[in-house]
Protein backbone atom coordinates (compact mmCIF):
# COMPACT_ATOMS: atom_id res chain seq x y z
CA UNK A 1 0.00 0.00 0.00
CA UNK A 2 1.75 3.25 -1.54
CA UNK A 3 0.40 5.85 0.98
CA UNK A 4 3.42 7.91 0.98
CA UNK A 5 3.40 8.45 -2.66
CA UNK A 6 4.08 12.01 -3.34
CA UNK A 7 2.13 13.15 -6.70
CA UNK A 8 4.80 14.40 -9.19
CA UNK A 9 3.98 16.77 -11.84
CA UNK A 10 2.73 14.52 -14.46
CA UNK A 11 0.19 12.38 -12.16
CA UNK A 12 -3.07 13.60 -11.66
CA UNK A 13 -4.04 13.93 -8.17
CA UNK A 14 -7.99 13.20 -8.23
CA UNK A 15 -6.88 9.95 -10.07
CA UNK A 16 -3.88 9.24 -7.31
CA UNK A 17 -6.44 9.72 -4.16
CA UNK A 18 -9.06 6.76 -5.58
CA UNK A 19 -5.34 4.86 -5.90
CA UNK A 20 -4.70 5.74 -2.46
CA UNK A 21 -8.05 5.27 -1.01
CA UNK A 22 -8.61 1.98 -2.74
CA UNK A 23 -4.98 1.17 -1.08
CA UNK A 24 -6.20 2.44 2.38
CA UNK A 25 -9.42 0.08 2.32
CA UNK A 26 -7.31 -3.26 0.86
CA UNK A 27 -4.63 -2.82 4.24
CA UNK A 28 -7.89 -3.48 7.04
CA UNK A 29 -8.44 -6.77 7.84
CA UNK A 30 -12.20 -6.22 8.50
CA UNK A 31 -13.16 -3.08 6.46
CA UNK A 32 -12.73 0.35 7.41
CA UNK A 33 -15.00 3.54 8.01
CA UNK A 34 -14.56 6.56 6.53
CA UNK A 35 -13.33 8.33 9.51
CA UNK A 36 -10.61 5.96 9.70
CA UNK A 37 -9.99 5.61 5.67
CA UNK A 38 -9.97 9.62 6.68
CA UNK A 39 -7.11 9.36 9.61
CA UNK A 40 -5.26 6.86 7.09
CA UNK A 41 -5.42 9.41 4.40
CA UNK A 42 -5.57 12.14 6.26
CA UNK A 43 -7.77 13.58 4.06
CA UNK A 44 -11.45 15.33 4.82
CA UNK A 45 -14.35 13.20 5.03
CA UNK A 46 -16.42 15.43 2.82
CA UNK A 47 -14.01 15.09 -0.09
CA UNK A 48 -13.57 11.03 0.44
CA UNK A 49 -17.79 11.00 0.15
CA UNK A 50 -18.29 10.97 -3.32
CA UNK A 51 -15.47 8.98 -4.53
CA UNK A 52 -16.58 5.90 -2.02
CA UNK A 53 -20.37 6.15 -3.10
CA UNK A 54 -18.81 5.73 -6.92
CA UNK A 55 -16.69 2.59 -6.01
CA UNK A 56 -19.47 1.41 -4.57
CA UNK A 57 -21.77 1.91 -7.00
CA UNK A 58 -19.18 0.03 -9.52
CA UNK A 59 -19.04 -2.26 -7.17
CA UNK A 60 -15.23 -1.62 -6.74
CA UNK A 61 -15.93 -1.15 -3.09
CA UNK A 62 -18.79 -2.95 -0.36
CA UNK A 63 -20.29 -1.06 2.12
CA UNK A 64 -21.88 -2.82 4.99
CA UNK A 65 -24.99 -1.17 6.03
CA UNK A 66 -25.24 -1.78 9.69
CA UNK A 67 -21.25 -1.45 10.03
CA UNK A 68 -21.07 0.86 7.81
CA UNK A 69 -17.25 -0.51 6.87
CA UNK A 70 -16.36 0.04 3.14
CA UNK A 71 -14.17 -3.24 1.85
CA UNK A 72 -12.83 -4.38 -1.08
CA UNK A 73 -15.79 -5.16 -3.58
CA UNK A 74 -16.13 -7.99 -7.00
CA UNK A 75 -14.65 -6.23 -9.36
CA UNK A 76 -11.49 -4.93 -7.79
CA UNK A 77 -11.32 -8.25 -7.09
CA UNK A 78 -11.46 -9.48 -10.66
CA UNK A 79 -9.07 -6.83 -12.30
CA UNK A 80 -6.58 -7.89 -9.61
CA UNK A 81 -6.94 -11.42 -10.79
CA UNK A 82 -6.37 -10.74 -14.62
CA UNK A 83 -3.22 -9.31 -13.58
CA UNK A 84 -0.65 -12.65 -14.33
CA UNK A 85 2.28 -11.96 -12.00
CA UNK A 86 5.30 -14.49 -12.54
CA UNK A 87 7.80 -13.57 -10.07
CA UNK A 88 7.68 -14.60 -7.19
CA UNK A 89 6.01 -13.88 -3.40
CA UNK A 90 8.66 -12.24 -1.64
CA UNK A 91 9.29 -9.89 -4.24
CA UNK A 92 5.64 -8.58 -3.91
CA UNK A 93 6.10 -8.95 -0.12
CA UNK A 94 9.68 -6.49 -0.50
CA UNK A 95 7.58 -3.75 -2.69
CA UNK A 96 5.39 -3.35 0.32
CA UNK A 97 8.60 -3.70 2.61
CA UNK A 98 9.99 -0.92 0.85
CA UNK A 99 7.05 1.74 1.64
CA UNK A 100 7.05 0.61 5.52
CA UNK A 101 10.70 1.45 5.94
CA UNK A 102 9.86 5.23 3.85
CA UNK A 103 7.24 5.84 6.41
CA UNK A 104 9.31 5.10 9.36
CA UNK A 105 13.22 5.60 7.99
CA UNK A 106 13.66 2.40 9.87
CA UNK A 107 15.14 -1.36 9.21
CA UNK A 108 12.34 -3.51 8.12
CA UNK A 109 12.78 -7.58 7.86
CA UNK A 110 11.04 -10.49 6.84
CA UNK A 111 12.36 -14.10 8.28
CA UNK A 112 11.31 -17.82 8.76
CA UNK A 113 11.77 -20.20 11.67
CA UNK A 114 14.53 -22.97 10.92
CA UNK A 115 14.46 -25.25 14.33
CA UNK A 116 15.70 -22.89 16.96
CA UNK A 117 17.21 -20.02 15.07
CA UNK A 118 15.53 -17.52 12.26
CA UNK A 119 16.56 -17.01 8.90
CA UNK A 120 16.23 -13.58 6.95
CA UNK A 121 14.07 -14.09 3.82
CA UNK A 122 14.17 -9.91 3.53
CA UNK A 123 15.77 -6.94 4.72
CA UNK A 124 15.32 -3.55 3.86
CA UNK A 125 17.56 -0.87 5.47
CA UNK A 126 16.09 2.70 6.35
CA UNK A 127 17.67 6.30 6.63
CA UNK A 128 19.30 5.69 10.04
CA UNK A 129 22.35 4.80 11.10
CA UNK A 130 21.81 1.49 12.77
CA UNK A 131 24.56 -0.85 11.85
CA UNK A 132 22.39 -4.30 12.51
CA UNK A 133 24.37 -7.61 12.29
CA UNK A 134 21.04 -9.56 10.16
CA UNK A 135 21.28 -10.11 6.75
CA UNK A 136 19.13 -12.13 3.93
CA UNK A 137 20.29 -15.67 4.18
CA UNK A 138 21.80 -15.37 7.85
CA UNK A 139 20.60 -17.41 10.82
CA UNK A 140 20.10 -16.04 14.44
CA UNK A 141 19.27 -17.41 17.67
CA UNK A 142 15.62 -17.50 17.79
CA UNK A 143 15.32 -16.37 21.69
CA UNK A 144 17.54 -13.15 21.44
CA UNK A 145 15.28 -11.19 18.53
CA UNK A 146 11.91 -9.81 18.27
CA UNK A 147 11.11 -11.66 15.06
CA UNK A 148 12.26 -15.10 16.47
CA UNK A 149 9.35 -14.81 19.10
CA UNK A 150 6.94 -13.67 17.20
CA UNK A 151 7.68 -16.94 15.37
CA UNK A 152 7.60 -18.97 19.06
CA UNK A 153 4.89 -17.23 19.64
CA UNK A 154 2.54 -20.35 19.52
CA UNK A 155 5.05 -22.59 21.21
CA UNK A 156 3.93 -24.09 24.08
CA UNK A 157 6.34 -23.61 27.46
CA UNK A 158 7.36 -27.32 26.71
CA UNK A 159 7.86 -27.09 23.23
CA UNK A 160 10.81 -23.87 24.00
CA UNK A 161 12.14 -26.12 26.48
CA UNK A 162 13.04 -28.89 23.82
CA UNK A 163 14.10 -25.94 21.81
CA UNK A 164 16.53 -24.32 24.01
CA UNK A 165 18.61 -25.27 26.81
CA UNK A 166 17.25 -24.37 30.27
CA UNK A 167 19.71 -20.92 30.08
CA UNK A 168 19.87 -19.39 27.11
CA UNK A 169 23.71 -18.80 26.14
CA UNK A 170 24.00 -14.67 26.78
CA UNK A 171 24.53 -12.82 23.45
CA UNK A 172 24.55 -9.54 25.11
CA UNK A 173 24.46 -8.48 28.87
CA UNK A 174 20.57 -8.15 28.06
CA UNK A 175 19.66 -11.44 26.54
CA UNK A 176 16.68 -12.90 28.26
CA UNK A 177 18.51 -15.44 30.44
CA UNK A 178 15.64 -19.03 30.73
CA UNK A 179 13.45 -20.28 28.64
CA UNK A 180 10.58 -19.76 31.10
CA UNK A 181 11.92 -16.03 30.63
CA UNK A 182 11.44 -16.24 27.37
CA UNK A 183 7.73 -17.22 27.29
CA UNK A 184 6.96 -14.91 29.61
CA UNK A 185 8.46 -11.85 27.26
CA UNK A 186 6.80 -13.65 24.21
CA UNK A 187 3.41 -13.11 26.12
CA UNK A 188 3.90 -10.11 27.44
CA UNK A 189 1.42 -8.28 25.00
CA UNK A 190 -0.84 -11.01 23.90
CA UNK A 191 -3.63 -7.91 22.69
CA UNK A 192 -2.02 -7.17 19.02
CA UNK A 193 0.17 -10.42 19.14
CA UNK A 194 3.53 -8.07 18.80
CA UNK A 195 6.74 -8.96 20.42
CA UNK A 196 10.04 -6.93 21.31
CA UNK A 197 13.46 -7.05 21.94
CA UNK A 198 15.62 -4.37 23.38
CA UNK A 199 19.73 -4.49 22.99
CA UNK A 200 19.42 -8.60 23.47
CA UNK A 201 21.62 -9.48 20.18
CA UNK A 202 22.64 -5.79 19.21
CA UNK A 203 23.71 -2.86 21.41
CA UNK A 204 21.69 0.66 20.73
CA UNK A 205 18.99 -1.65 19.01
CA UNK A 206 15.54 -2.14 19.69
CA UNK A 207 13.04 -4.45 17.79
CA UNK A 208 9.30 -4.87 17.28
CA UNK A 209 7.93 -7.93 15.55
CA UNK A 210 4.53 -9.27 14.45
CA UNK A 211 3.79 -13.02 13.12
CA UNK A 212 2.26 -13.99 9.80
CA UNK A 213 -0.17 -16.46 9.19
CA UNK A 214 -1.30 -18.17 6.71
CA UNK A 215 -4.95 -20.56 7.53
CA UNK A 216 -4.08 -19.48 11.45
CA UNK A 217 -0.69 -21.02 11.37
CA UNK A 218 2.31 -18.68 11.73
CA UNK A 219 4.31 -18.94 8.53
CA UNK A 220 7.00 -15.79 8.77
CA UNK A 221 7.25 -12.89 10.97
CA UNK A 222 8.04 -9.37 10.34
CA UNK A 223 9.86 -6.91 12.29
CA UNK A 224 11.14 -2.94 12.47
CA UNK A 225 14.86 -2.24 14.50
CA UNK A 226 15.14 1.01 15.68
CA UNK A 227 17.99 2.81 17.84
CA UNK A 228 16.89 2.72 21.49
CA UNK A 229 17.18 6.41 21.68
CA UNK A 230 14.39 6.89 19.00
CA UNK A 231 11.73 4.90 21.34
CA UNK A 232 9.42 7.38 22.17
CA UNK A 233 6.12 6.67 22.99
CA UNK A 234 4.80 8.14 19.95
CA UNK A 235 7.44 6.23 17.57
CA UNK A 236 6.52 2.83 18.89
CA UNK A 237 3.29 3.57 18.10
CA UNK A 238 3.70 4.57 14.46
CA UNK A 239 5.95 1.37 14.11
CA UNK A 240 3.18 -0.49 15.52
CA UNK A 241 0.45 0.91 13.45
CA UNK A 242 2.38 -0.16 10.54
CA UNK A 243 3.23 -3.31 10.79
CA UNK A 244 -0.54 -3.87 11.61
CA UNK A 245 -1.33 -2.30 8.32
CA UNK A 246 1.22 -4.18 6.53
CA UNK A 247 1.03 -7.01 7.80
CA UNK A 248 -1.82 -7.61 7.14
CA UNK A 249 -1.52 -6.88 3.55
CA UNK A 250 1.43 -9.41 3.52
CA UNK A 251 -0.75 -11.87 4.74
CA UNK A 252 -3.25 -11.68 1.96
CA UNK A 253 -0.32 -11.64 -0.34
CA UNK A 254 0.74 -14.89 1.31
CA UNK A 255 -2.87 -16.43 1.35
CA UNK A 256 -3.13 -16.04 -2.77
CA UNK A 257 0.33 -16.57 -3.45
CA UNK A 258 1.50 -19.15 -1.55
CA UNK A 259 4.11 -19.09 1.84
CA UNK A 260 7.58 -16.60 1.17
CA UNK A 261 9.89 -20.37 1.84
Amino acid sequence: MHMNMTPSATQHKPTLRVIKLLEAVASTSRGATLSEIAEIMECPRSTLTPILKTLVDCRYLICDNETLRYSIGRQAYIIGNTYQYTGDVLDLIRDQMEVMASLCNENVHLGVLEGDSIIYLQKVTGSKPLRLISAVGKHLPAYATALGKSLLYDHTLKELHTLFPPHLPAITDKTLATVDDLYKNIHKDNNDEFTYEEEEITKYARCIAKPLRMNGKIVAALSISFIVFDGTAEHVEKIKQILRRFGTIIEKLIAAKGAPY
